[in-house]
């Protein structure tokens, strides 16, 4: 026997293994991962962690596509690796213990370069999330997902900072809240988002409670735009900017490909990018130019983590289209824990 939701269905196997995760996102959303068709580019530390995420939660089908070996520095950080490993493809030393983890979910591995991929190759996926990836390589994967109009998740990490890129095109989400004193009404809420419909319901056990459900739509930038345009003027209350990480004008430094051959070429970077973000130069610390530099590319677990959580999470989100998902560049600062979004 099996239950069909919007032509979608899971069996009572399914239900009876999914369970709890059902009664947090609902019948729908976990029926529309059954379905799901998800590309992994890259087994990176944040690469592990949202392919057992994505596993463990029973997306239908997901490809790896990852043509790097084992490495010593990989040990430290990607729980799928052992010492043995080490000079051997890492999905062919990592497929047996992803397959063990959910055997329901059809799992591709392909040790093909990204670089080799036709465009073609990505039109077969509903969703691309990109790890460990240069900006070159970020820039050409969103030209291609939006040829093809594919959802695209873009995260990595350098050491205790990392990022988060999200471009879903345009994403209509709905939010159901009891209605306030004053009633939610339809118009822009900021450049990227707007309330375009608000409906009114009455709760069907007890009439006094009454509801809204309310639809954003979210408009998205490709990686390109968002980085000619990217600012925080008028974004930013007094105590926000006080809060202001250096890892986000340093982030920003590093996706501009100049060649940053010292700390002092990264900060002359930053201190453009602070420019462009029309931010005070003083929320460059010289401290935090010194141990971004130092920590370019590397991947530490406990922020992998972080990552591999968030983006698996607001994968899940979008499935279920509950609640706005993150637009469009999240970035976490792994010495204050900050992790805020910014609407560039």
């Amino acid at each position: 026997m099996s239950i069909s939701t919007n032509g979608q269905k899971l069996t009572e196997d399914e239900i009876a293994l999914y369970d709890r995760q059902i009664r947090l996102w609902g019948m729908a959303a976990q029926a529309r991962m059954r379905s799901a068709r998800v590309l992994l580019i890259n087994l990176s530390s944040i690469g592990t962690e949202i392919c057992k995420n994505i596993v463990l939660s029973g997306f239908g089908s997901l490809t790896i596509l990852d043509s790097h070996k084992a490495t010593e520095e990989d040990l430290s950080s990607q729980f799928f690796l052992s010492k043995d490993n080490v000079g051997s493809y890492r999905l062919d030393a990592a497929k047996d213990r992803i397959l063990e983890m959910n055997p329901r979910v059809n799992i591709v591995f392909d040790i093909d370069e990204f670089s080799s991929k036709q465009p073609n190759y990505f039109s077969n996926f509903d969703l691309v999330i990109g790890t460990e990836l240069k900006c070159d390589e970020m820039a050409r994967l969103n030209e291609i997902t939006r040829k093809y109009n594919i959802p695209l998740y873009i995260a990595g990490s350098n050491g205790l900072f990392a990022y988060i890129f999200v471009d879903l095109i345009q994403f209509d989400a709905k939010e159901k809240k009891v209605k306030s004193f004053k009633p939610t009404e339809v118009g822009k809420v900021s450049p990227n988002t707007e309330i375009i419909d608000v409906e009114v319901q009455v709760d069907e056990e007890e009439a006094s409670k009454i509801y809204e459900v309310i639809t954003t739509r979210n408009y998205y930038k490709t990686f390109g735009d968002m980085l000619k345009t990217a600012t925080l003027q008028g974004k930013l209350n007094r105590r926000q900017m006080k809060r202001l990480s250096s890892a986000v004008p340093l982030t920003i430094a590093l996706f501009s490909e100049k060649p940053l051959n010292n700390s002092e070429d990264l900060k002359c970077e930053a201190l453009s990018a602070c420019r462009q973000l029309q931010v005070p130069e003083t929320v460059l610390n010289d401290q935090y130019v010194e141990q971004f530099f130092n920590q370019v590319g590397v991947e530490f677990t406990p922020v992998a983590a972080v990552i591999g959580g968030a983006v698996a999470q607001d994968v899940i989100n979008i499935l279920g289209k509950r609640q706005s998902p993150l637009n469009n560049l999240v970035i976490f600062d792994g010495i204050t824990l900050d992790m805020p979004i910014y609407e560039f």
